[in-house]
């Protein structure tokens, strides 16, 4: 079966980066500039309904305006209409009004000759509602409705226009002594610059600055832009700079490991192998602060719960901390009864170990009397519980309490500061706290008498102890004699120092740097391997290492145990198939040998 074709491997490139979206800044000032004349136009035309009915109601009480009935007689005469009342005459003009004017707010762009048709309804309230006065109040409001929109093609001032002029025609028929063309054009001449001057200027100024504020949104945007390619490539420089440098290292640990498990190895050498894996797991150490502070910052930590034992994490890290120091230097303690909580492992583990390696660095070397002191004690509180990590250092001065989890920062007088560090264990600290929804309680410290850090976890997070397990009497070996092993990797120098280290153990492996290749080696022996130890990145022409394990398991018909080992940050969120484990590089030889044995145990070596 051959393995589907696959274009150009970017595993070492970091995660897909999705397209930058385009500019969310809109055109806010053509928006405006458009729906503003629009929004004016309705409020006013429904100002000016208003006016309408309340002049028209005026006929169900006592007249508030001074009623002039000479325009009611004359279109009585007119109309042959003797039976016409004030009542019905003002209410048919409101209701002629308000047809219009309604008809006037519907439109988006007002016609001019509706607009003034409308006009000169409104200017008809000389005739209908009772002379002069309700004339001018209805010229007054007409010419306040009309600010704000009497540019060309909005229809305001055809609508002024039409009012004046309605009025001063009803005046002139009406009256014997015509003088309200004169009021009607100062109205006119006066609310046409109040729009020009003032309404209109302001508009501009309002104007100018959305525009400006919209280059300057627009620019935001792009710099906005340009920050998160930034940040994309940083990234992806990370994870590049993470894989890359994690192959070499994973060779030379590997390498070191294999010579020490040489039996003729003299103790000088031994000494200086081991300083050499110290050397490669800080190196490691670092990478895995930069590259988890990287996720932390952006966003990108996944965390996979499961049942763990606090005590047990706590055990652990001090079991790792306690062989590099003598107990005449360092003594390190662990307290506290087993306690069990849902969290993901490994980010409760580096919590610990950032916490507990930060109280090693700045209480080792402090001169007091007898060694540097650190507990690491796990307490029940209110429901749930708390971890503390207490020291008897140098303390911290209050004025940096806070400024200790701010990233890039350390105090000067640590005697190992720079050991293992760059000032981000403690802000992976407070990130992991968030990530995981635990809180960071106070720090308390005294100057010269060390200081306590405590995490405190909700009762959320607590679990049962689980039922013990049934003892399978498979036993785990630190030595792999009689295993076949079967090891693909497409670099040389990781590739080659895994066969060394596993072959000082006992095992037997066939490796090669390519699918084919191991295939036709495997061909030659006798059964099949007993564990699968493949690389997860396998270079641009060849499937990844899931896949070249599920075509190998396909083509066998036999689930094979395997092993994927990778150098990609962020490889913890990856689905495995059945039967799989993962380990991030440089991995250490007796982790390998306990993961082999777990993910196939050898029942017969136990007969």
């Amino acid at each position: 079966m051959k393995p589907a074709s696959r274009g150009p491997d970017r595993s070492r490139e970091g995660p897909p980066t999705e397209p930058a979206a385009p500019s969310t800044a809109s055109d806010v000032a053509s928006q405006i500039a458009e729906q503003l004349p629009l929004r004016r136009r309705r409020l006013g035309l429904a100002f000016v309904g208003l006016g309408v009915i309340a002049l028209a109601a005026q006929t169900l009480f006592e007249w508030l305006l001074p009623y002039d009935s000479g325009g009611l007689m004359h279109l009585r005469r007119w109309l042959a209409r003797p039976s016409l009342s004030p009542a019905m005459l003002a209410w048919g003009w409101a209701a002629l009004c308000v047809l219009l004017l309604a008809g006037l707010a519907q439109r988006r762009r007002a016609p001019d000759v509706l607009a003034a048709l409308t006009g000169l309804a409104l200017g008809s309230a000389y005739a209908a509602a009772g002379g002069p006065s309700p004339a001018v109040a209805m010229l007054c409001l007409v010419g306040v409705a009309s600010l704000g929109w009497q540019v060309r093609a909005g229809g305001g001032l055809a609508f002024l226009l039409g009012a004046a002029l309605a009025v001063a025609a009803w005046d002139a028929l009406l009256s014997d002594f015509p003088t309200l063309w004169i009021a009607a054009g100062v109205l006119v001449a006066m609310f046409v610059w109040i729009d020009s001057r003032h309404i209109r200027a302001s508009d501009r100024r309002l104007f100018a600055a959305l525009e400006e504020r919209d280059t300057l949104i627009r620019d935001l945007d792009a710099r906005s832009e340009q920050l998160q390619a930034v940040e994309r490539a940083r990234t992806r420089l990370l994870a590049s700079i993470s894989h890359d440098l994690r192959q070499p290292l994973q060779a030379v640990r590997l390498y070191a490991e294999a010579l020490r498990a040489r039996p003729d190895l003299d103790p000088t050498a031994r000494r200086l192998l081991k300083q050499q894996v110290q050397a490669a797991d800080d190196a490691v150490g670092m990478l895995d602060q930069f590259s988890e502070f990287s996720a932390i910052e952006h966003g990108m930590l996944v965390s996979h719960p499961e049942l763990v034992n606090l005590r047990e994490v706590l055990e652990r890290v001090a079991g790792g901390l306690q062989p590099a120091y003598p107990k005449s230097r360092l003594r390190m303690a662990v307290h506290g009864r087993p306690t069990w909580v849902w969290v993901d492992r490994s980010q409760i583990t580096r919590l610990v170990q950032n916490l507990a390696g930060n109280a090693v660095r700045y209480s080792v070397g402090v001169p007091i009397e007898g060694p540097a002191r650190v507990v690491l004690a796990v307490r029940p509180h209110r429901g749930g519980c708390v971890i503390d990590v207490v020291d008897n250092g140098r303390g911290i001065p209050s004025d940096k309490l806070e400024a200790v989890f701010q990233p890039y920062v350390q105090l000067a007088q640590a005697a190992e500061a720079s050991r293992a560090g760059r000032g981000l264990g403690l802000a992976i600290v407070k990130g992991l706290v968030a990530q995981l929804g635990l809180a960071l309680a106070p720090v308390k410290s005294r100057l010269g008498n060390g200081t306590r850090f405590r995490v405190s976890l909700p009762s959320t997070l607590m679990r049962d102890a689980p039922m013990p397990r049934t003892v399978t009497g498979v036993p785990i070996t630190a030595r792999l004699d009689g295993w076949l092993l079967a090891l693909l990797d497409d670099e040389d120098a990781p590739r080659l120092a895994l066969r060394a280290a596993l072959e000082s153990v006992g095992a037997t492996v066939v490796e090669a740097e390519s699918l084919g290749r191991l295939k036709r080696l495997l061909d030659a022996q006798e059964r099949f391997p007993d564990v699968l130890i493949f690389d997860l990145d396998l270079g641009a022409d060849q499937p990844d290492g899931r896949a070249a394990l599920a075509e190998l398991r396909q083509e066998w018909e036999t689930p094979v145990p395997a092993v994927i080992l990778t150098g990609r940050v962020g490889a913890r969120s990856i689905i495995l198939p059945p039967q799989c484990s993962m380990l991030e590089k440089p991995v250490a030889l007796v982790e390998l040998v306990a993961v082999l044995n777990r993910v196939a145990p050898r029942t017969d070596l136990a007969l």
